[in-house]
């Protein structure tokens, strides 16, 4: 394939190859940014394509792969311990039992057929399946009811507070919304 052959192919794939990335990303900004590296990286190793035929394929493979580096460079960084970020065991055991009064108080809101099979999911640490057998309802029934309790829950926290979270999405932080929210 000639350079002129090769420069036409490669343009007449490029808004395409574009809308691919930006399927994958939902990023308008990003999608750009990828595609021109993506294209970046076709021009350093066009030597490599071995079968002119193959050309598309050949330069979704290398969108492909520019896309999972991307997604690499995004994973978190590893979380520094409590005492070395500046905030002692004891202030994160204090914050976590003050979202935990608030999530009791909300959970007590709870409409009744949501209200006891998130509270012993969530407090009492008990098996979905032993859930069912402690409420005589059906596996199916308890899935489904922790499952809209748990999102109810976690609506009435977020209205009442933004939350900061780690890693493993445990609560590092939060700030109230409203006033009388988030507190005993």
């Amino acid at each position: 394939m000639t350079a002129r052959s090769f420069d036409t192919g490669v343009l007449e794939f490029a808004p395409r190859l574009r809308a691919f990335i930006r399927r994958r990303v939902r990023n308008d900004t990003i999608a750009d940014d990828l595609a021109q590296e993506t294209l970046l990286k076709v021009y350093r190793s066009r030597a490599t394509l071995r079968d002119d035929t193959k050309l598309e394929a050949w330069l979704y493979q290398i969108a492909r792969g520019t896309i999972i580096d991307h997604y690499r460079r995004q994973r978190p960084a590893e979380e520094l311990p409590a005492a070395i970020a500046g905030e002692s065991p004891d202030e994160t055991a204090a914050l976590r039992a003050r979202v935990m009064v608030s999530m009791r108080k909300f959970l007590e809101e709870l409409p009744e057929a949501y209200r006891e099979p998130v509270r012993l999911a969530e407090l009492e640490g008990l098996p979905l399946a032993r859930i069912a057998l402690r409420l005589d309802l059906s596996l199916t029934a308890v899935k489904s009811r922790v499952r809209r309790g748990r999102a109810m829950l976690r609506k009435k926290l977020q209205d009442c507070c933004r939350f900061e979270f780690d890693r493993l999405g445990q609560v590092i932080g939060y700030e109230r919304r409203h006033l009388l929210c988030c507190e005993n």
